[in-house]
């Protein structure tokens, strides 16, 4: 089988509070999903000393998922939805260094909810800061399950035009970034459910929690199996140069 592949995946930050130093961590079904048997995990909290350029030893990145969202200055707008709950920005620095490595070195990188979002911010595009007070609509996104409906590459690699997915987010892509398309979408309101650059070798986000789904879904599989896929072609290529 060879040596497995590596893959380094950003994780949440809970600053510190009385009685509790602060601390990275990472849900344990991310390290459930991108664990098997040919691949191992490795965490990338942010850092002081962390350059993007140190990780070429990596075969890929995955941008995980987020409870704080992405502060509205990164991409032009004044805060809107309060209270509001904002990421760190130093995790917010760290994810973008890791989106511009990975555009400029065709690393594959995979982006999921709140990660799903840096790589629209990161793009140029904007966000819904609050669904249901902005889009309220037919469709609940948090906490629950609904239809996505694929389109181009999605559909043609999942073999179907829709499936159920999860959903645990209150934010979602308003404008869409550069060089993205939209290969998935909640049909009962029209946000965007799956993203990708065509001209890169894996660059693809959703907005669910694949690692979150059953085992034996078939779309989740197939984005990890594709995402894996890429990662091994970056590989042998790096070997090459």
């Amino acid at each position: 089988m060879g040596q497995p592949l590596l893959i380094g995946i950003t994780t949440d930050y809970a600053p510190s509070e009385p009685n509790r130093e602060a601390r990275f961590f990472l849900k344990e079904s991310y390290v459930t999903y991108f664990s098997t048997p040919e691949s191992r995990v490795l965490l990338l909290p942010f850092s002081g000393i962390l350059d993007p350029d140190e990780l070429n030893f990596l075969d890929g990145f995955v941008l995980s998922g987020s409870g704080p969202d992405i502060p509205p200055a990164y991409y032009g707008e004044e805060q809107t939805f309060f209270p509001g709950e904002w990421m760190d920005g130093r995790r917010v620095n760290l994810e973008l260094s890791l989106l511009s490595h990975a555009e400029t070195w065709d690393m594959p990188l995979f982006g999921i909810c709140g990660g799903f979002q840096s790589m629209n911010v990161f793009r140029g595009g904007t966000l819904i800061q609050d669904i249901p007070t902005e889009r309220p609509g037919p469709v609940t996104h948090q906490k629950s399950s609904h239809r996505a409906v694929f389109s181009g590459y999605l559909r043609d690699l999942a073999k179907t035009d829709e499936a159920l997915v999860n959903s645990f987010h209150h934010q979602g892509i308003k404008r869409i970034g550069r060089g993205l398309e939209v290969i998935g979408t909640s049909p009962e309101d029209g946000l965007v459910e799956a993203i990708r650059d065509a001209d890169h070798p894996f660059f693809l986000g959703v907005q669910w929690h694949p690692e979150r789904m059953p085992p034996h879904e078939g779309v989740s599989r197939i984005l990890r199996e594709e995402f894996f896929a890429a990662c091994r072609r970056y590989r042998e290529e790096k070997k090459k140069s």
